[in-house]
């Protein structure tokens, strides 16, 4: 009798039964399954902290500065070629978000009040592209860089006065808007401004009213821009870069995006008929945000963090 047991017992030592076995395996599968679920946007989550904390960091950064010294840092990123198109390296997300903006020359009354706006915030240079064709091996981040470009004349430093063109961000009133009388053009992806870019500019600041005609200027907080503020007790040591599914900083531009709001189809005592005139620009531009490459505000971002 106790040789059975003991042959029992030694049988049940040996190892699981076929039974026991499927059912371990079923168990990890299981718990391997719940893990994958768990862990299902982890990478995304990650991206929209890192994009919300660099949001706060430039904005942060870029509104001490200009408390410190009263002037903003110099030499932005043009986010549109001096012809006023689309730079080759520029992403189609960042392409929908903006539109170019055809400057007034220096020579009428609304160019001079935009540039001693820009000038009395300290905004008297700009980083921009000559041609929309990217510099060969010139990471995009600073394919606005002289120096990086070889001084070969794809990227230029222009004085703000000379600017022609720049980025603004869309806007529509209770109908098309108009600068200085000429009809705002097509956004950069070929589509053109309706209503809903009227809600964006509310949902970025609600100062901006959803059927009002506002002027806000896009410009790239670059490579340039940072390097501006070296002189200063509060310099900014380097521009952060941008990344998402859709923002690869070795293929596309990268930075974080400035909002500057210059002008206000009503401001001053205007009328509100949407054209925005000499008259109704502010006399110091306004930070409005610091949006990413993609034009997502920080609580976007954060909203990212936790998609579920």
């Amino acid at each position: 009798m106790k040789g059975k047991q003991l042959k029992r017992l030694q049988h049940r030592q040996a190892g699981f039964t076929l039974l026991e076995l499927l059912v371990v395996i079923t168990l990890i599968a299981t718990l391997a399954t719940a893990a994958l679920v768990a862990y299902d946007g982890i990478g995304d989550s990650a991206q929209a902290t890192a994009a919300s904390n660099s949001t706060s960091t430039a904005d942060g950064a870029i509104r001490n500065y200009r408390a410190v010294t009263q002037r903003f840092p110099d030499q932005w990123d043009n986010l549109v070629t001096t012809g006023g198109v689309s730079p080759g390296f520029l992403s189609e997300r960042t392409a929908q978000r903006f539109a170019n903006w055809a400057v007034p020359t220096s020579a009428t009354p609304f160019g001079q009040a935009l540039n001693t706006a820009m000038a009395a915030v300290g905004i008297t240079e700009i980083q921009q592209r000559t041609t929309a064709t990217p510099t060969t091996g010139v990471e995009p981040n600073l394919q606005h860089n002289e120096g990086a470009t070889n001084n070969n004349g794809d990227a230029a430093e222009n004085d703000w006065a000379a600017v022609a063109n720049v980025a603004i961000l869309p806007t529509f009133g209770t109908a098309a808007c108009q600068v200085n009388t000429v009809a705002l053009g097509a956004k950069l992806d070929g589509t053109a401004m309706a209503a809903t870019d009227g809600d964006r500019q509310n949902v970025i600041n609600d100062s901006l009213e959803s059927d009002q005609c506002n002027l806000v200027i896009a410009l790239g907080f670059g490579h340039d821009a940072a390097h501006s503020t070296s002189n200063s007790s509060v310099a900014i040591s380097t521009a952060p870069t941008f990344v998402s599914q859709n923002i690869n900083p070795a293929t596309t531009y990268a930075r974080y995006i400035a909002l500057f709001h210059v002008g206000q189809d009503g401001a001053n005592g205007g009328a509100e008929d949407n054209n925005i005139v000499a008259g109704e620009l502010f006399t110091k531009p306004r930070l409005l945000a610091v949006v990413d490459t993609e034009g997502r505000m920080i609580d976007e971002n954060i909203a990212a963090q936790n998609p579920n």
